[in-house]
């Protein structure tokens, strides 16, 4: 018998992912409620209405959902992995609060959006993690432990996949996250109930950095993809954040596209901070990734 791992089935992750989702949306109602009971004078608060934070909320548990059931098939240690992506996350989330509240927001409610967004975390990670685990299970389809795949490149004479240098992942990641500040300082600069149309009559110079920025990413996310497929072999980990980059870069430009349509205007401007971030931490895999050390022979 051999010990395996059996990661969580799409309909299981599809499914905790839905339950997160409403329970977020369900607690954040609460938390709303108990909010404007403490304060009268937050009944009217924008951030408070359910359209907004419901949308929210559903866009990045969805987003958590594909990053577990990813996780659970390519990474080496994938409970680790996410718990350190969902710190970080909680971090980044944080981001639009401190802003906010620079623009002198009520502070109440600032710190009451601060706990809606852990509680987000906090009730997606603990799903997804304990709901649809990576189980481990016997296996006797072979009477001895597979070797490594580095074990068998080793006997085959074989050398390792070429990896993409860590000075490529930390240059993306340093310019989504350029990007990123950049799009907060659009929705400081550029208003949100501007008419339709792809121009603005306002921070146009953020606007044009933001949206050629995001095209050079694109581009740059594309080539590393092409780079990383058009080798005979390369590292599960590589293509995993090159693969999760580039479809972080056309979330975010969905969701761009999205935001020139006033109606449409919240779910894109979710949809781009969900694409940053997804782009963000693909780009953070190949540094946080722990593959199990090996185990020395004793023959």
């Amino acid at each position: 018998m051999v010990m395996v791992s059996a990661p969580p089935s799409g309909l299981r992750v599809a499914m905790i992912t839905a339950v997160a989702a409403i329970g977020s949306v369900f607690v954040n109602a609460v938390i709303v409620w108990i909010a404007k009971a403490a304060n009268p004078s937050l009944q009217d608060y924008s951030h408070f209405r359910l359209w907004d934070y419901g949308t929210l909320s559903v866009v990045g548990v969805a987003g958590a959902g594909v990053a577990w059931y990813i996780a659970s098939r390519y990474l080496a240690t994938p409970r680790v992995v996410f718990f350190r992506v969902a710190i970080a996350v909680t971090l980044v989330l944080w981001a639009p609060d401190v802003w906010i509240l620079v623009k002198h927001e009520p502070t109440r409610a600032v710190l009451f959006l601060a706990f809606m967004h852990l509680t987000v975390a906090l009730i997606t990670y603990n799903l997804l993690v304990f709901a649809a685990p990576v189980a481990v299970r016997e296996s006797a389809a072979a009477a001895e432990p597979t070797p490594r795949l580095g074990h068998v490149r080793g006997l085959e004479g074989e050398a390792e996949p070429p990896r993409v240098p860590r000075g490529v992942w930390v240059a993306l990641m340093v310019a989504v996250g350029v990007e990123f500040f950049a799009g907060l300082l659009g929705m400081l600069y550029v208003p949100f109930n501007r008419p339709d149309g792809w121009l603005v009559h306002r921070g146009e110079a953020i606007y044009l950095m933001h949206s050629l920025l995001g095209g050079v990413l694109a581009v740059a996310a594309l080539a590393v993809v092409f780079h990383v497929l058009r080798q005979s072999k390369s590292h599960r980990i590589d293509r995993v954040a090159a693969i999760s980059g580039l479809c972080g870069m056309f979330v975010g430009a969905l969701g761009g596209a999205m935001c020139v349509f006033h109606p449409l205007r919240l779910l894109g401007m979710a949809l781009m901070f969900v694409g940053v971030s997804v782009a963000f931490f693909g780009y953070l895999i190949p540094m946080i990734d722990e593959t199990p050390s090996e185990e020395p022979s004793t023959s």
